[in-house]
C-alpha cells in the first residue's frame, strides 16, 4: 500500500497552458521510430506540431464516460490519425481504487488522469510514477505554465503531474425563464438563498434538486457543497488548515459548513424526492428536473461540467437563455467570490516515445480547443481563447476562474489523503450517512479518525 504523507499545496488559479511538442514513438515493446515534425499531408484538423509517427498503443485510465468521454476521444483523434497510434481508454468513477489495485498488481496504465491530489502525491512519493519532465522538459513548461501549478505537480523536486482539465465548483444552475416567470431574483448572499428557497416552497414549488449517486464517487456533490461553505464562511486560511488537518475535521467551523449543507438537503420540502431521491439519483441527471414543465425544481448545485449533461439531455435549449448558473452566494462578505474547483491530474507510469507523444498532444492548446469547442471542458491553457468556448455559461465559468481577484482553492476532498477523500473515502461516505439521518458529530469524528 502507498504511504501518504499529508502535504497541502494550494494555488491562486490562473487559466494557464502548455504548448510543447517533441519526438515520439512506440508504447508496446517494439522498437520505436523517432517522429519528425508534422509533415505535409497530416490529416485535416490535426493540431500544429503534433508528432507524425508514433505507432503503438497508449493505455489510459480516466474517469470519463458518455459526453465527457466523447469530448476526450475527439481531442485524441488527431493524434491517432497523425501518428497511427491508438488510445485504449478505461473509464471509471472509482479510479483511485482501480488505479491503486493496478499499480500494486504490477499492471499500471501508461497514463492516468485522476482528480485526486492525494492519490497523485502518494504514488509519486512511493516512486511509482515516471517523471513527466522526461517527456516535457520543465524549462519548456516554465515559459507558459505558472510556477504555482508547476509546484503543485512537483514532488520532492521532480515534476510528475500536469493539470489538463479545470472544473469550477461555485456554480448553481437554474432556468432564467422560470425565475423570471415566478418573479424570483438570483440570490447573492446565503441568507437570500435560503429566503428564496422558503419563497419557492410557499409558492408550492420545490427549490432544489440534489443528486449524489456516482458509484464509488457517491457523495461528491455534497462534499463540494460543504467545501464551498467552508471557503465562503471561514475563508481561505481556515480552508488550508482544514485540508492539511492542522485543525480537526470536528472543528466547529467545519461542522457549521456541514450544517449549512444539511439546511438545504434535509429541510422538509426543499429537495425533490427528499433524502431517498438524493442518494439514489445519478449526479449527471440531477439538473434535469429544472427544465420540466412545470419545473420539478428550480436550483441545482453541480460543477461547471454540468452544462454537458444539460445540453445532451435537452438539445433544443439555448445556453445562457434557457439554462445558466449563478455564482455561489456569499456568506462572510470579506470572502465573497471564493471558488473551489478541481482538475484532472495527468501522470505517467513510463516515458516511452508513444506515451510522451500522447501527453504532448493532449496538453497542447490546439488539442484542448477541440474539447473546449464541444463544451463541457475548461482548459488551463492560456492559448485557448475565451472565444473558443461555445456558450455563455462555458465562457462565464472560464472567466470566473481566470479572474485574478478570484480566491481559488483546490477541491478539498481531492487534496486529502486517500481513504479520507476520493472514491469511497470517509468524506463521501459521511455525506451519504448524513443525508440518511446519521448523527453529524459521529460522522465528523469518524472522518477525522481516518487521517494518517
Amino acid at each position: 500500500m502507498f504511504r501518504y504523507r499529508p502535504v497541502w499545496i494550494f494555488f491562486p488559479l490562473l487559466v494557464v497552458g502548455l504548448a510543447v511538442f517533441a519526438a515520439c514513438g512506440d508504447d508496446d515493446g517494439e522498437e520505436a521510430t523517432p517522429a519528425a515534425e508534422t509533415p505535409a499531408g497530416t490529416p485535416e484538423g490535426t493540431p500544429e506540431g503534433t508528432p507524425a509517427e508514433a505507432a503503438g498503443s497508449v493505455d489510459v485510465l480516466g474517469i470519463w464516460g458518455a459526453d465527457e468521454l466523447a469530448g476526450f476521444e475527439a481531442m485524441v483523434a488527431p493524434w491517432e490519425q497523425s501518428t497511427g497510434g491508438n488510445m485504449n481508454f478505461t473509464g471509471t468513477r472509482e479510479i483511485d481504487s482501480v488505479l491503486t489495485a493496478r499499480v500494486e498488481g504490477g499492471n499500471p496504465p501508461d497514463v492516468a488522469l485522476p482528480a485526486s491530489l492525494g492519490t497523485f502525491r502518494a504514488m509519486a512519493e512511493a516512486g511509482e510514477l515516471a517523471p513527466l519532465s522526461d517527456c516535457i522538459p520543465q524549462e519548456e513548461l516554465a515559459a507558459s505554465y505558472p510556477q504555482s501549478l508547476i509546484d503543485l505537480g512537483t514532488v520532492n523536486g521532480t515534476l510528475y503531474g500536469a493539470f489538463m482539465k479545470a472544473g469550477n465548483k461555485a456554480t448553481i444552475w437554474y432556468d432564467p425563464g422560470a425565475f423570471e416567470e415566478q418573479g424570483y431574483e438570483v440570490p447573492t448572499t446565503y441568507d437570500e438563498l435560503i429566503a428564496l428557497s422558503d419563497q419557492i416552497v410557499a409558492d408550492g414549488g420545490t427549490p432544489w434538486s440534489i443528486a449524489e449517486f456516482a458509484n464509488g464517487g457517491s457523495g461528491f456533490p455534497g462534499s463540494d457543497f460543504i467545501q464551498q461553505f467552508v471557503l465562503l464562511e471561514s475563508g481561505p486560511d481556515v480552508y488550508d488548515q482544514w485540508v492539511a488537518h492542522e485543525i480537526p475535521y470536528t472543528d466547529p467551523m467545519i461542522k457549521a459548513a456541514w450544517e449549512k449543507y444539511g439546511q438545504i438537503a434535509l429541510t422538509e420540502g426543499y429537495v425533490l424526492g427528499g433524502p431517498s431521491a438524493i442518494v439514489s439519483t445519478t449526479f449527471s441527471e440531477g439538473g434535469f428536473p429544472l427544465f420540466e414543465d412545470p419545473p420539478g425544481a428550480y436550483m441545482h448545485y453541480l460543477g461547471s461540467f454540468n452544462e454537458g449533461f444539460i445540453a445532451e439531455q435537452f438539445p433544443d435549449l439555448v445556453a445562457g437563455e434557457d439554462y445558466a448558473f449563478f455564482p455561489f452566494p456569499s456568506i462572510t462578505p470579506e470572502f465573497a467570490g471564493g471558488v473551489t474547483g478541481d482538475a484532472n491530474i495527468l501522470m505517467i507510469f513510463n516515458a516511452d516515445p508513444t506515451t510522451c507523444s500522447f501527453v504532448q498532444h493532449v496538453l497542447s492548446a490546439d488539442a484542448q480547443s477541440i474539447w473546449v469547442e464541444q463544451g463541457g471542458f475548461t482548459s488551463f491553457n492560456t492559448e485557448v481563447p475565451l472565444e473558443a468556448y461555445p456558450t455563455e455559461p462555458a465562457r462565464a465559468a472560464a472567466e470566473q476562474l481566470a479572474n485574478p481577484d478570484t480566491v481559488f482553492r483546490f477541491d478539498a476532498d481531492d487534496a486529502m489523503p486517500p481513504g479520507v477523500g476520493g472514491s469511497n473515502g470517509a468524506v463521501f461516505q459521511g455525506v451519504l450517512s448524513y443525508i440518511q439521518g446519521g448523527n453529524l458529530d459521529d460522522i465528523l469524528t469518524q472522518i477525522d479518525a481516518t487521517f494518517p
